[in-house]
């Protein structure tokens, strides 16, 4: 994909969420949500498509779907991102539906997901937007006819009208890399407790990685060209970016993934806090399209938040009432 992965999840914070997924800071309680469900991928009231028949997933390779407890809370919990609320389906035992789906890689291997988990780009896992973590789907590619079994591990994409964002592994499974987005058509596995599928059938093919199951590689110093001016609007396995990340600038310090351990006194918009350093770059490279100011991501302990900034008062003011014009409307100022 010529975009590299764009995950954000913003939920309303507090202890436990910081710990285990993206909060809004600033505005109390829980996200609010209001109009008539519709069916389908995205924000506000949505609700699955139901199957009209049983999943096919003989001879499918990738993940290997298997029952996995999912916890309501956390990162299974309803949340807002970037002014808008999403909807986390829990108990969903039937999916079904089409879309373009885009694919994200080396500028996020080895960062968190939204689960807490590492990501490895050479897995067979994937992003989705209200899906409970973690859940199993069966990925079509409507162009070639192709398949993979993914595991969601993780939030997103929230770009355009996307429904899935999938790793690098899964995307070259469907012969996805090239052309960097897709049609896809995503179905749901559902694994009862007795290991049984309840609404599919056959033998998946199955996988000799087992990509979920520990961390592949936790030095991402290797990836030099990530940081700020990253995108994922069109899927790469290549950035091809430097890392400006405004690391020298002579104002904060950075990592290669341009999240800083300080920044320089002074004012700033905070558009998010989360635990994710996917998440946290995903609010980042979306925002920094949209406006001119410096957007840098400060590290406090597990925590990351987005900042726009430094600025001196007055034009961090002027800046979160721009922001929040263009739909940023949890953004607030604050001063370091």
């Amino acid at each position: 994909m010529k975009n590299l992965k764009f995950i954000a999840t913003i939920i309303t914070v507090s202890a436990a969420l910081v710990l285990q997924g993206c909060s809004s800071s600033g505005s109390g309680g829980s996200p609010s949500f209001s109009g008539s469900y519709r069916y389908g991928t995205g924000p506000n009231k949505t609700k699955p498509q139901p199957q009209t028949e049983k999943v096919n997933i003989n001879g499918v390779g990738g993940a290997v779907p298997k029952y996995e407890y999912q916890r309501v809370g956390g990162c299974n919990k309803d949340y807002r991102v970037l002014g808008k609320n999403y909807m986390i389906w829990n108990g969903t035992t039937s999916y079904v539906e089409e879309g373009i789906a885009s694919w994200y890689g080396p500028g996020f291997h080895g960062q968190k997901t939204s689960n807490g988990e590492i990501y490895d780009q050479k897995g067979f896992t994937a992003a989705h937007k209200n899906l409970p973590l973690p859940s199993y789907l069966k990925v079509t590619n409507l162009r070639n006819g192709k398949k993979v079994i993914v595991r969601v591990n993780d939030r997103g994409p929230f770009v355009g009208d996307r429904i899935l964002d999938l790793s690098e592994g899964s995307a070259r499974a469907i012969d996805m890399v090239g052309t960097g987005t897709s049609k896809v058509r995503i179905e749901l596995i559902n694994v009862s407790a007795n290991g049984t599928y309840t609404n599919a059938y056959g033998k998946p093919a199955g996988t000799v990685r087992q990509q979920y199951a520990g961390v592949v590689n936790k030095n991402t110093s290797t990836y030099q060209h990530i940081g700020a001016a990253t995108s994922r609007s069109a899927g790469s396995s290549n950035t091809g970016y430097s890392n400006t990340g405004y690391a020298n600038t002579g104002y904060i310090k950075t990592n290669n993934q341009g999240i800083t351990s300080n920044t320089v006194p002074g004012w700033y918009v905070q558009l998010v806090a989360c635990n994710s350093d996917l998440m946290a770059n995903e609010i980042k490279n979306n925002v920094q399209t949209k406006i001119s100011y410096p957007i840098v991501i400060r590290k406090e302990g597990n925590i990351n938040k987005v900042l726009v900034g430094p600025l001196n008062e007055a034009s961090a003011r002027n800046a979160a009432a721009s922001l929040k014009k263009k739909g940023y409307t949890d953004c607030f100022v604050k001063s370091f």
